[in-house]
Order: structure tokens, then sequence, then C-alpha cells
């Protein structure tokens, strides 16, 4: 769900979700709309079941070790359904700050680490635990990646990958680069929407068909709707996660 409405409206989305049946909800993190782990944490003591995570949050928007105690916390107030959805960030996110990076590759192998070690509890470049730090959790971490250096990264060291918004050809070149390192669990995510606007977007109806080819050529753990056009202010979230259930149902 893009974070783009009342955060009141995504929490009673999420909780729609879980009704419909869905085994898992991301929320992106868009800088300066509504803050994701803010809204999963407040979906977590209105739901019982559904996994809760961030798709995606950025270590050049946020520090590493902020990432892990925040989701740490969402996972004990969940009771262990958190999961964070790792990325470098796009322009919606960066840009508003001027922030960005010339060494993708390496900041996300660094900030994976120091999560690990937090969640640990144990020392790492940059990092000693305080007394204070939470008890060690483990809260898994997928990478949102297309690029094959960011993917054969994510196939090392991450829980996952999140492909999202990509086309059939573009599955088979990043499933490719990341089963060249081993074997990696891999989520598919389309964007759907009612009048297509860019190369990513596509209907209904052509999302499904996507869906339904993935998933008989690379048996993905996952597989979701981007509900883009929640970046529009005002729009009601839940008949359009009812919508997508009952798509995914069919797939």
């Amino acid at each position: 769900m893009f974070p783009g409405v009342d955060a009141r409206a995504l929490v009673d989305a999420v909780v729609v979700a879980e009704e419909c049946g869905l085994d898992e909800v991301w929320i992106a993190d868009e800088g300066v709309a509504r803050e994701p782990a803010s809204v999963l944490a407040a979906a977590a003591g209105r739901t019982s079941r559904i996994r809760l995570a961030t798709g995606i949050t950025s270590p050049v928007l946020r520090h590493p070790g902020a990432i892990a105690s925040t989701a740490a916390t969402l996972d004990e107030l969940s009771g262990g359904r958190a999961v964070i959805g790792l990325g470098v960030g796009g322009e919606l996110s960066l840009g508003p700050f001027g922030l960005g990076t010339d060494r993708p590759v390496g900041l996300l192998r660094d900030a994976i680490g120091l999560i690990r070690a937090v969640h640990r509890g144990s020392p790492a470049p940059g990092y000693a635990p305080p007394a204070h730090a939470m008890p060690p959790r483990e809260v898994p971490v997928w990478v949102g990646a297309r690029g094959p250096q960011l993917v054969r990264l994510a196939a090392r060291v991450a829980d996952g990958l999140l492909m999202s918004g990509c086309t059939l050809e573009e599955h088979e070149a990043i499933m490719g680069e990341a089963e060249a390192v081993g074997p990696v669990a891999a989520a598919i995510y389309q964007t759907a929407v009612d009048r297509p606007g860019t190369s990513t977007e596509l209907d209904w109806d052509g999302a499904h068909t996507v869906l339904v080819d993935a998933v008989m050529r690379f048996s993905p753990v996952s597989i979701g709707l981007n509900l883009v056009q929640l970046a529009v202010p005002g729009t009601d979230p839940a008949p359009l996660v009812t919508r997508a259930a009952e798509l995914l149902d069919s797939v």
C-alpha cells in the first residue's frame, strides 16, 4: 500500500486484508508520507495473523540501527510478524531531502550487517551493543532490487528478494541472477491500476496474467499487488484491498 491516505484508513485496510485471508501487507516508506512502521504498529494490535512489512525502507533515509530497533519493536508488538523490506529508495522518498548514494551495493550490505548485529545483540563495525538494547530477535530482511549486483547481494545475505512492478522478461533476468548465487525466496508484486500511466503499471487483468505466469515459472513464496492508487489523497484503501484479495485468490 502506498501511504498517501489517512493513517487510520491504512490501519483499517490492514485489518480488512487479514479478514480477506491475505498473508502479508507491505506499506511503502515514501519519506514524508504516512510513516509505515507507525501504521503497522497500530495494525498489530488489531490483527493476529498477517505479516507486517515495510516495503521498502532505505538506509539512506533512516539509520540501519534505527531500522533494526523499529522492526524489533514492531515484531515484539505483533508477536513475531514483522518483516523488513530494505532497498536503496527512490525519488519520492529521497528527492525531497536531496539524498542519494553512489554505492548502493555497499550501502545495503553494510546496512544488513548492522541490522543483523543489532538483532543478535552482537558487536559490528561502528556498533557496540549497549546495556539498554532490546533482547535478541530474529526479524526477516528482504531486499527490493532489480539491478544485477543488488539482486546477487540479496541472494547472498538477505532472507528474500522482493520484485515489484517488473515485466516477465525482467522476472526471468532477475531470477537468473539470483539463482546463479543460490536458491532464493522471492516475492513478486505487480502494480495494478484502473488506468495505467507508466511502463510499470498494468490494468488489473494484465497484472493477473503476469502473476499467473510468474507463479508457473518461478514458484515465488508470495505474490501481491501494489496499490499505488493510494497516492491520491482521499482514496479509500479498503475496497482496493478487497479487490486485490479477490484477484490474488484466483491466481
